[in-house]
């Protein structure tokens, strides 16, 4: 009777089965990387979402400030017009 040798045929199934566990645990981390870069990508679109709000709220504010500049700037005009109306109004009044 020949004499079979066995070791290489366990060592070669020993790499297989590692190859197999391998492949597996490489599976799982594709997995979760695909997960991973979905979250990013969802907290990307809201903070892109949110920039975006705040840009507009500072433009609205921005607008706001130079309206509220602008009222101010012409309040010394309209008090200036309506003291003389009133100074018209006393003079009239005074004179017979």
């Amino acid at each position: 009777m020949s004499k079979i040798n066995v070791s290489p045929v366990c060592i070669e199934l020993a790499l297989l089965q590692k190859n197999v566990e391998l492949e597996k645990e490489n599976k799982q981390l594709k997995k979760e990387v695909l997960e991973q870069k979905l979250l990013l990508l969802e907290y990307k679109s809201s903070t892109e979402a949110k920039l975006e709000e705040a840009r507009v709220r500072e433009e609205n504010l921005r607008k706001s400030n130079e309206a509220f500049k602008q009222e101010m700037k012409q309040q010394p005009e309209e008090t200036q017009r309506m003291m003389k109306k009133m100074m018209e109004m006393f003079q009239k009044q005074a004179q017979p």
